[in-house]
């Protein structure tokens, strides 16, 4: 009895640990990922560093996903456990890597409102045709008039539920909102444009 109690007494000190640390850690990749951006980044639209700066935070969470879970909750599912946890991250910022903090700051100053809404958001209203779940979750969409659309699931939005809970299968009828985002392919080794969704209507 004493060894079990001993043992999960050591396995709590472990996991409280872990979720201290965890902060840092994140951070920390967050910072590097960032800095592996900068060039690429540079005269990006306000909606596209922050496009980029959610792929350095979901890309890191992916790495650590139990221990954040542990600490901050479903931040994938729950919109306020996403802002706690990406305010903390850019608190710790600040201590970490301030001068890359302010690099993306000022980026983001200068876009202003007009750079801002420069992604004009879109709607496709059809049938799904296939949904795919690797890195990243693509949804391909037909429309009335046969015409094949590809989206990309990149940032949380209002119904995102509707993708984390498995509500959307093959042959579903949606209407989904999406905005035109360039990203690096790194397997073209070039920018493309991605259809990336911000909103989905189950009908």
């Amino acid at each position: 009895m004493k060894k079990i109690t001993f043992t999960t007494l050591l396995l709590l000190v472990f996991i409280n640990t872990n979720a201290q640390d965890i902060l840092e850690t994140v951070t920390k990749e967050v910072c590097s990922c960032i800095e592996s951006k900068k060039e690429s980044m540079k005269g990006l639209p306000q909606n596209q560093l922050q496009t980029q700066l959610g792929l350095c935070m979901l890309a890191s969470y992916n790495n650590h996903e139990s221990v954040v879970k542990a600490k901050y909750g479903d931040v994938m599912a729950d919109e306020k456990n996403m802002e706690k946890f990406a305010e903390a991250i850019g608190m710790k910022m600040v201590t970490i890597c301030p001068e890359t903090l302010m690099s993306i700051a000022g980026a983001m100053g200068e876009g202003g409102e007009d750079t801002a809404t420069a992604a004009e958001v879109k709607s496709v209203e059809g049938t799904i045709t296939e949904i795919k779940n690797d890195q990243f979750t693509t949804i391909s969409v037909k429309d009335k008039n046969s015409r094949m659309y590809t989206f990309l699931v990149l940032n949380y939005f209002d119904t995102s539920s509707l993708i984390i809970g498995n509500e959307l299968n093959k042959n579903n009828s949606v209407i989904i909102k999406y905005s035109e985002v360039e990203l690096y392919d790194n397997k073209a080794k070039e920018f493309r444009f991605y259809k990336v969704i911000s909103g989905i209507e189950k009908k």
